[in-house]
């Protein structure tokens, strides 16, 4: 009678753990989510960090997740020019922009209930950022035609770093569905590049570092999220 019982209690065990293990995400799986902006009748989905990262997490074990973000942009723009004597010469300024940026870290879960998942975590940061002009028979600033008149400016560029530790918690809706909040306090330190300019034939003119910026505050990483397990 007593194996009987432990085989029912270890059954009863094993049942709720499968059942939790249904709702929430198991070792292995893998999570994305979105930041959601609006009212209740019009809401929008958009990308985490003000629409500029993809974010995943994947479940080392229920309680131990690693995650990893990342964002590429990129803008190019070309604006025509035309002599104001006449309009059949044409001159081009073209510019570009590209920004990286990357996040990797961890979050430790804490038991919750069967529909609550609280943690608290750690990031790495980085950003990148190139940008460039380029015209052709045009003024440097692209402001007007200008017959002859060539070249380019690259930069300034920048690298940021930062760390910056999380807290928040996922709520499970459904099974493997969930709606999540997050905050965080840190640090950026950014660092503009170099500029240089080649205007013609004319030798290259190289631009120092115009300066650096650094960062310190708590921010909401996204207000509210809806994300996914699979």
């Amino acid at each position: 009678m007593k194996k009987i019982l432990l085989s029912i209690f270890s059954l009863a065990l094993v049942a709720g753990a499968n059942a939790q293990s249904e709702i929430k995400p198991n070792q292995g799986d893998v999570t994305t989510e979105f930041g959601l902006s609006g009212g209740v009748l019009n809401s929008n989905f958009e990308l985490n960090e003000q629409g500029n990262l993809l974010r995943f997490r994947y479940f080392a074990k229920e309680t131990l997740a690693f995650r990893l973000g990342f964002g590429l942009s990129s803008y190019k723009n070309t604006k025509n020019l035309y002599d104001i004597d006449d309009d059949s010469h044409k001159g081009t300024y073209k510019t570009s922009e590209t920004d990286f940026l990357l996040n990797l870290g961890v979050e430790k879960h804490f038991t919750g209930t069967e529909r609550l998942s609280p943690y608290v975590g750690g990031d790495l940061l980085l950003s990148v950022a190139n940008e460039k002009k380029e015209f052709s028979d045009a003024t440097m600033g692209g402001t007007a035609y200008q017959e002859n008149n060539s070249g380019s400016v690259k930069g300034p560029g920048s690298l940021g770093f930062g760390v910056r530790a999380v807290v928040g918690a996922d709520y499970y809706i459904a099974k493997r569905v969930f709606l999540g909040a997050e905050a965080g306090f840190g640090f950026l330190n950014t660092k503009k590049g170099k500029t240089t300019i080649k205007v013609n034939d004319e030798p290259t003119v190289t631009q120092k570092s115009a300066g650096s910026g650094f960062e310190l505050a708590p921010n909401v990483i996204t207000g509210v999220r809806i994300g996914f397990v699979f």
